[in-house]
């Protein structure tokens, strides 16, 4: 078997593109009554015009049943070109010329084309025809993908014929202006609910119950003790008891924040604190037991007793858990406080009792692997590609965000928001 040459392989891959444009164009004929009616236009005029060139006047009788079969075969090339017209989506070529520029083919040379756009709010969703582009790939070269298109993309959604890709994507004017967080997005009737920030489609909410340790990594500036503090405040609104370790000093927590959360700036203290956290876990697994729970949502229900939840953050654990330097005595500490927040790590999701660690120190060793591999949430602003692969595994926040952001931030899954901006007048109204 002969490999095909470029013209063959151009030749066949037009064809390819044509026949995906009419089934396109028929699919909507079918959904959308305005398509519907462009292609009835279109298929009426092209037999008004079959009519009018083979309809045989001047031919014997005998010999008119001939111009049935040309008559046939143009009506249908008609309806095929028809139904392509319907169904080709405006820079649909332009698009597939601009992946192909940006090396973005297939081992044959081919590049994605474009069947379906639609609108959807701020969002245009884009679905692509392709063969051999896995979803990773549109992920690895998403900054590419972004150039070419000029949008920014929210998500990558394979279709279930693994021939199609469809990209929700949003213009990039203003998605990341800097927002005033204002109370009224606390979620209060959702305890179990926090908004991390705005994202390409609306905000990012995570669900505390399913994903209950948030990590956040982030050099000096980029913004992660503000988002610390906007989960904390949520919480606390949330009528969540909040305890915050703090040995910066009160830079980053205020006096103000004395008279909502627990403020702890001493190791002695903070290890008396996570020994009374993992005695209070050992209780709420008493009480659990009791009444056949799994988890603190059945407990209220079962018990119809409103069992408050435990938020304990750290806005620099590396600084705290790092060892260089210290003596057996401080080592020792430091090893019950890792202990205890290893404990709370593996065990408080069910119990509610979570944990929100936030880092800038881009040093594996710091953070111990059974504290990280349980948080379940890492989130990563801006950063070198050292801390970004700690914290989300790539450096894909070195690379997607600017070295010049503050406040935004991309998740493990790639999903990337701006975070509210969050102060202590906020705190000083209450």
């Amino acid at each position: 078997m002969t490999n095909l040459n470029n013209n063959e392989l151009s030749a066949r891959t037009n064809l390819h593109n044509f026949c995906n444009t009419v089934k396109a164009g028929l699919h909507s004929a079918v959904v959308s009554p305005r398509k519907r009616h462009a292609l009835l236009v279109l298929l009426l005029l092209g037999a008004a015009l079959c009519a009018a060139i083979y309809w045989p006047y001047h031919l014997p009788a005998s010999l008119a049943g001939l111009m049935l079969v040309p008559a046939a075969f143009t009506y249908l090339c008609w309806a095929a070109v028809s139904a392509a017209a319907v169904g080709y989506v405006p820079g649909a070529l332009e698009m597939q010329h601009n992946f192909a520029r940006i090396g973005f083919t297939n081992s044959a040379g081919e590049a994605p084309y474009l069947v379906q756009k639609e609108k959807c709010g701020n969002a245009v969703i884009l679905t692509y025809h392709c063969m051999g582009f896995p979803t990773s790939v549109w992920a690895d070269k998403q900054l590419e993908l972004e150039s070419a298109l000029n949008m920014l993309i929210a998500s990558v959604k394979e279709g279930n014929d693994r021939r199609t890709v469809s990209l929700c994507c949003v213009p990039p004017e203003h998605v990341f202006d800097t927002i005033e967080w204002h109370e009224r997005y606390i979620l209060r009737n959702e305890d179990n609910k926090l908004i991390l920030g705005r994202g390409l489609t609306g905000d990012v909410i995570i669900d505390i119950d399913k994903t209950p340790h948030i990590l956040i990594g982030g050099n000096t500036g980029s913004g992660k003790s503000v988002l610390v503090q906007c989960l904390l405040w949520q919480a606390i609104q949330q009528a969540d008891v909040v305890y915050v370790a703090d040995f910066k000093g009160g830079v980053d927590f205020s006096y103000v924040w004395q008279e909502f959360a627990y403020i702890i700036t001493e190791e002695t203290k903070l290890l008396v604190l996570l020994n009374h956290l993992a005695d209070t876990l050992e209780e709420r697994k008493r009480l659990f037991k009791k009444v056949d729970a799994a988890n603190i949502i059945e407990y209220r229900e079962k018990s119809g007793d409103y069992m408050q939840r435990i938020v304990f953050a750290c806005d620099e654990v590396a600084e705290l858990l790092d060892k260089t330097g210290a003596d057996k005595a401080r080592k020792e500490l430091l090893a019950q406080i890792e202990a205890r927040l290893a404990l709370i790590a593996r065990q408080g999701r069910a119990f509610g009792i979570h944990l929100i660690l936030a880092t800038q120190r881009p040093d594996a060793n710091i953070l111990p692997g059974q504290i990280k591999n349980n948080m379940n949430i890492r989130i990563c602003g801006r950063a070198d590609t050292t801390l970004s692969t700690i914290i989300i595994g790539d450096g894909r926040a070195a690379e997607q965000i600017p070295h010049d952001a503050q406040g935004r931030f991309i998740m493990e899954d790639g999903t990337v928001f701006q975070a509210y901006y969050f102060n202590d007048d906020t705190i000083s109204k209450w």
